[in-house]
């Protein structure tokens, strides 16, 4: 699968070190406006997850990965990439600012036939969360594939729903800061969001309830999920609160997640951590055993951590894979 990339912001960087070890899967192009100097740099040090484990150099209109030249231009919308010139089949719409299936197919020329927005979409033909439900057939041409606290929420439900059937629930995604906030306090839309980003606990808009509703159909109008940034840089922990349709113990919902675990997507904490412990982590959802409580046999809340860079680029990478 030939990928190219739109977009060299956190996630667009995370993707592309995600391509590097995945067999099969290969970067042929980037978009960015930024100059090839400029992003060499910022692929090779990173100041959350650490320098790239391959070589980076900047080339003329190229950026140089392990000696392998990916070529690079800086078109600032979608209809002015050529990635199918490039041999691309893929276009991963990692700038956070074209999420309408409009703006996205933009990129459909040559031989891109998908194009994945790295965020949530108002109209995209399908919404995926990897290992909840799968690509519909045949592919829409603009998929989604949500956000992290999406993928966190989503293997959440699906577990207990699996297990002990999910009436309805309310979640909380307790989340890093990002760069749609502002460091000091600066004019936005939003007038908490306007606030210095590294100095408070921000409520925000989640739109993981909605997402989730798209991924899996059943659950719409039964979840809702508020956002609160707080002032980390990486990695996010999601609380929820769910009805069950049948009785639980804190022992059997813990052996639920056990079971579910081992495939990359879920795990379960064997110790007492903290965010900065499970940076760099890739499942989508970590069970975090030691918050989970029962108010009645059908009345629980559980909590899953998540890095919500570094796994949500695995996700993406996975869903590339399962293009093909």
């Amino acid at each position: 699968m030939r990928i190219a990339i739109n977009g060299l912001g956190r996630i667009g960087r995370q993707v592309l070190r995600q391509l590097r070890g995945r067999p099969g899967l290969e970067l042929v192009g980037v978009n960015d406006l930024a100059g090839a100097a400029v992003l060499a740099h910022l692929v090779r040090h990173d100041s959350v997850h650490g320098p790239a484990p391959f070589r980076v150099e900047a080339g003329d209109g190229a950026l140089i990965l392990d000696g392998v030249r990916v070529p690079l231009s800086a078109a600032p919308d979608p209809s002015g990439t050529d990635f199918g010139a490039l041999g691309a089949q893929v276009v991963l719409e990692c700038t956070g600012r074209f999420t309408g299936r409009a703006e996205a197919a933009g990129h459909l020329r040559g031989g891109v036939t998908q194009v994945v927005i790295s965020a949530p979409s108002p109209d995209a033909g399908a919404t995926v969360v990897v290992g909840v439900n799968a690509p519909p057939r045949p592919l829409p041409a603009v998929l989604s594939a949500a956000c992290s606290a999406t993928h966190a929420l989503a293997h959440l439900v699906r577990v207990l729903d699996g297990t002990f059937g999910v009436e309805a629930g309310l979640a909380t995604a307790v989340e890093s800061y990002g760069n749609d906030q502002r460091i000091l306090d600066l004019p936005h839309p939003d007038l908490r969001m306007a606030r210095a980003a590294s100095m408070s606990m921000i409520p925000a808009p989640s739109e993981a309830a909605r997402c989730l509703a798209e991924a899996l159909p059943w659950t719409l109008g039964r979840f809702a999920c508020q956002g609160v940034r707080v002032p980390t840089p990486d990695v996010s922990i999601l609380d929820l609160g769910v009805t069950l349709k049948r009785d639980a113990t804190v022992e059997g919902l813990h052996e639920a997640f056990r079971l579910a675990s081992g495939t990359g997507l879920v795990a379960v904490l064997e110790e007492p951590l903290v965010s900065v412990d499970l940076r760099g982590r890739t499942e989508s959802c970590i069970l975090d055993p030691y918050l989970t409580r029962l108010l009645a046999p059908r009345f629980v809340k559980v909590f899953g951590w998540y890095d919500n860079e570094a796994a949500y680029a695995a996700r993406l990478a996975d869903l590339c894979g399962e293009l093909a």
